[in-house]
């Protein structure tokens, strides 16, 4: 099929999912927006066109002057016309905060459930602020002015489910929330479609920016020479829109910096900072954001993760939940120690609220059920620890294998390696050196050497182990070691907590089911 005809496809698909819950067509922008938008693109646009659409909304006006006058600008004296308004937050600030308030009161009026509603909105908000005050802190030319509106529609077919397809959306929530993946979910219950889908064609009949389509994307790619403002853009507004909602939902925020804090030139003290200030400036805007935040408890989340951070977790749960996320080590004299155990009855796949982890396991899971090769399945397990888990460096070493698997070939290393790296491991497995590396293969034992004793191992590994937390995950088969996961992280980083564990745990099971599998063909 062309891309012209998938389009197609997908418009006509999209009508009938809304033309069946009777709307008869897509949902439209009220003419304010439409006007407040068109002005993100326009270079001739003044501040007394920004005061001309306002005043045409009566609410509009009152809300923006509301805003202004708040106890968060300080004013000295009353702000009373929307020109100096305009003059006193800035042309882009007015504009974005009436394109915000104006498209909020659109959704509410629109929407059935509005606590879920003001906070997704609240969400977006945040993130649409959070990467302007990135892209203004980076000095992006021309990224700034797009930036907001980017990020504010990243998440535009997700809103536009809960807002005009309650029942829908609820339904892909649910499936999500039981462990399906979310688009497999949004498939499944919108015969075809995405939540990107939903929002790049709603995009279209609204007349929004190609730009603001392509920053949709959930997977940008990495910033390249050739149009580096728009990668510059589309990862910002996917990392500002995961970074939110992992604050949101108290998920780890290290795979999230591990991705996108080189690409964007970010740090976690520096985006933190930032969102305490952009949460300053959101909740003065609406009371649709307001009420949000308040549902969210984002200001207790920020007072968490700022407690957290102090302690090396980068998370927003409470600072006081936190003991059960550190691991407690157990000695095994001087050649290890045993990584703490996963507490009784835990599930297979682990409750990790990092979706893409878990879309990651899913998928190797579901190349288990059908015909895969072993090499690509290993490279991609691998690839998965490596980039969503987060480690410096990812080795997959292999011992004795069965004769039927002889196929498997080499061994596998992601990160801060060359290929001597999976060698010489593979080498001390095959030598069956006294060292922890073989006592945890040869005892099916998950290991952990702090940084303190690196020495242990044999001398020709103190140069790849050198101030660095060792993590070691033997993979067995028929009562014998075949394998092993080696992952290491600097001294400085945070320590793995019992999640991480767990994750890592499921990843090794795929890799031992993917050996059985091979073995027995």
């Amino acid at each position: 099929m062309t891309k012209q005809a998938m389009t197609k496809a997908l418009s006509t698909n999209l009508s009938e999912i809304f033309a069946k819950m009777n709307m008869g067509e897509l949902p439209a922008m009220s003419a304010n927006v439409q006007q407040l938008i068109s002005l993100t693109n326009s270079q001739t646009a003044t501040s007394a066109d920004i005061a001309k659409v306002v005043l045409q909304d009566y609410s509009l006006t009152n809300k923006v002057l509301q805003v202004v006058n708040s106890a968060y600008y300080a004013l000295v004296q009353p702000c009373n016309s929307i020109s100096q308004a305009v003059n006193i937050l800035g042309f882009d600030a007015t504009r974005d905060m009436a394109i915000a308030i104006a498209l909020f009161e659109d959704f509410v009026r629109s929407g059935v459930d509005k606590e879920a509603i003001s906070k997704l909105l609240a969400r977006s908000f945040l993130s649409a602020n959070l990467a302007r005050q990135i892209a203004d802190n980076k000095k992006k030319n021309g990224s700034s002015e797009e930036t907001f509106i980017c990020t504010l529609f990243h998440n535009l077919g997700k809103n536009i489910l809960c807002i005009y397809l309650p029942e829908k959306y609820r339904e892909i929530e649910l499936m999500v929330d039981e462990g399906r993946a979310q688009n497999e979910a949004c498939r499944e219950v919108l015969s075809g479609l995405t939540y990107q889908d939903v929002g790049a064609e709603v995009a279209k009949f609204w007349n929004l920016s190609e730009q603001v389509i392509l920053s949709m994307e959930k997977n940008p790619k990495p910033l390249q020479r050739l149009h580096a403002e728009d990668f510059f853009m589309q990862n910002l507004a996917n990392f500002a829109n995961i970074l939110v909602d992992c604050v949101c939902n108290g998920s780890d925020l290290e795979p999230v910096f591990l991705k996108y804090g080189k690409r964007l030139d970010v740090q976690i003290d520096e985006a933190f900072a930032l969102l305490k200030k952009c949460v300053g400036v959101s909740e003065n805007v609406s009371d649709v954001i307001r009420f949000g935040f308040a549902k969210l408890r984002i200001r207790s989340r920020l007072r968490n993760l700022e407690i957290n951070i102090g302690r090396s977790v980068l998370n927003s749960d409470d600072p006081e939940d936190q003991s059960s996320r550190k691991l407690v080590f157990r000695s095994c004299g001087d050649e290890g120690e045993e990584v703490a155990e996963a507490k009784p009855g835990a599930e297979i796949l682990p409750a990790n609220s990092d979706k893409s982890i878990n879309d990651c396991l899913r998928a190797l899971q579901g190349d288990l059920l059908g015909v895969f090769e072993i090499n690509r399945f290993f490279f991609n397990l691998l690839d998965s620890l490596y980039r969503m888990v987060g480690f410096d460096r990812v080795i997959l070493a292999l011992a004795a294998m069965p004769p039927a698997t002889q196929m498997l070939h080499g061994g596998f290393g992601f990160g801060e390696i060359d290929h001597q790296g999976p060698a010489l491991i593979e080498d001390v497995l095959a030598r069956q050196t006294p060292c922890a590396l073989c006592m945890a293969l040869n005892q099916c034992r998950d290991m952990m050497i702090p940084v303190d004793k690196v020495n242990i191992l044999p001398v020709e590994l103190h140069s790849l182990v050198n101030n660095r937390n060792i993590y070691l995950f033997p993979l067995h088969f028929k009562k014998r070691g075949v394998g092993l996961i080696y992952l290491d992280r600097q001294a400085a980083k945070p320590l793995l907590d019992q999640d991480t564990i767990k994750v890592i745990r499921s990843f090794r099971d795929c890799a031992v089911k993917a050996i059985a599998a091979i073995a027995t063909v």
